[in-house]
């Protein structure tokens, strides 16, 4: 009661409604407005075209949890006003080049006093008092086919010739990614180190806990992918060249003693063929640097580890590749989470109360899924792909030609409820694709440097999937 007496006519209320918010944070005046319901109930799709939102100094003008429309100015006949007895309006307008929505509910027509009026950025008296409906929604216009991972994602399922194994990891938002590298807010308890790396003391020790993890990932030969790294002479860039999977030798006799012999790997080495673009196989030398990448399944929890390794090439034979390790056996890291489908513009992520936990940090988690939908939205993510490749022979000129690991860094833009069982709750985060990297550092491979994603440029791995993907799918339905 004292608060009603004490308030200053006129002032304007903050807050009150999530949709109001973000739409002050937004500077939104202006929209394109389509008439979706009646006053009577009756369903149309009349479109208003661009309409006006009244401000007061310069900021969207709210009161009573509601925003003020001014008049549409093309309305030509009288019986094309609005009631203003409860019609339904959708509204549109962009942000940082981004579609957004929301729909409203006209309340009531309102006429303003002079002195809310010398405040104003519009002088006219009469507007339209409008309610929110739900949040402010952005609106993905896609221009390319979706593939669906798992049953539930959408579009064409395209396991089990490709599937993706992804890592998530929490960004900072405090600084924008093309300023410095983005900083991470690891998964608690996460370490690229795993303990039984940390107990090798030694080159020795190291390749013995490599060869040991190589007997027992497969029943066949076992293979590692390999990537050369290398200096690009005229940008200073590290280039990653993919050489392809190649198989470890030596793994069926015996550990050869702890001298510098049992600190050595062997690979088969490829014969020359043709200089090919990304292959450098026949021009490797000594002292080159080589990425290491193989799985291993985590006997505990029966999980699919994806670990990296630095070496030097030592050695170049004509049948064999001697490395030596220039560093320690790293996992990936990032909360391990299922890819429901994906595009070359965004994924979408199947959610679950560990993801939202981690998401929301330190930040209560609101029990109302609209509200969560609205608290995660916006938030910057790190996505670590590791694409899985299973193409029988006489469909291996489909595979796409994809590294075995690569990182974008994305934005959420949407959630879906789950209208099953689960009904209230999340069930699928979407994602779109903000940043891909521009640089790495050639010692540890870590980020150094992004370039954004513009609407024209998408993606340039999934570029080649969505190519590979769509012939394939294309020949599958003859």
């Amino acid at each position: 009661m004292l608060a009603k007496l004490f308030k200053r006519p006129g002032s304007q209320e903050e807050g009150g409604h999530p949709a109001l918010d973000r739409l002050s944070r937004m500077g939104t005046h202006s929209a394109t407005c389509t008439l979706v319901r009646t006053a009577d109930g009756r369903e149309a799709r009349d479109q208003i075209g661009p309409v006006s939102l009244f401000r007061k100094q310069d900021r969207l003008f709210t009161r009573d949890r509601s925003i003020y429309l001014v008049p549409p100015g093309n309305m030509k006949r009288p019986d094309d006003s609005l009631a203003g007895r409860g019609e339904i309006l959708h509204l549109e307008f962009n942000h940082d080049r981004e579609p957004y929505s929301v729909d409203c509910q006209v309340v009531r027509r309102v006429r303003f006093s002079e002195r809310l009026l010398n405040d104003m950025q519009s002088h006219i008296s009469v507007g339209y008092k409008l309610a929110p409906l739900g949040h402010v929604r952005k609106e993905s216009k896609r221009r390319s086919l979706r593939f669906g991972q798992l049953r539930t994602g959408g579009g064409p399922v395209v396991t089990p010739y490709f599937r993706f194994d992804l890592f998530v990891e929490r960004v900072d938002d405090s600084a924008a990614p093309g300023e410095r590298p983005p900083n991470i807010l690891p998964y608690p308890g996460d370490d690229p180190l795993t303990d039984i790396v940390r107990g090798c003391d030694s080159p020795e020790a190291m390749v013995s806990l490599f060869r040991d993890l190589m007997v027992v990932s497969s029943v066949n030969q076992p293979e590692v992918h390999v990537t050369h790294v290398s200096i690009e002479p005229r940008s200073g860039k590290t280039e990653l060249a993919d050489m392809g999977m190649l198989p470890v030798l030596g793994l069926g006799g015996r550990q050869q003693g702890s001298g510098p012999k049992g600190a050595l790997v062997h690979l088969k080495c490829p014969r020359p063929t043709r200089p090919q673009k990304g292959h450098p196989t026949g021009a490797l030398k000594e002292g080159d640097a080589l990425a290491l990448r193989f799985v291993n399944r985590d006997p505990f929890d029966g999980r699919d580890v994806h670990y990296r390794w630095m070496c030097r090439v030592l050695r170049r034979g004509i049948e064999t590749l001697t490395l030596k390790p220039k560093g320690m056996i790293q996992k990936q890291t990032g909360l391990p989470v299922l890819v429901s489908d994906f595009s070359v513009q965004g994924a979408g992520l199947l959610n679950s109360p560990l993801l939202e936990t981690y998401l929301m940090g330190d930040a209560v988690i609101p029990e109302a899924p609209m509200d969560l939908q609205e608290a995660l939205t916006g938030r910057r993510l790190l996505l670590h792909f590791h694409p899985r490749l299973h193409f029988p022979k006489d469909l291996q000129i489909y595979c796409p030609e994809v590294p075995a690991a690569f990182s974008v860094l994305g934005e959420i833009v949407r959630a879906s409820l789950d209208d099953g069982k689960d009904g209230g709750r999340i069930r699928q985060l979407g994602v779109a694709f903000r940043y891909e990297v521009d640089d790495v550092d050639p010692e540890s491979l870590a980020v150094t440097a992004w370039k954004p994603l513009r609407e024209m440029r998408e993606h340039r791995h999934f570029k080649e999937i969505h190519r590979a993907l769509s012939s394939l799918l294309a020949y599958l339905d003859r």
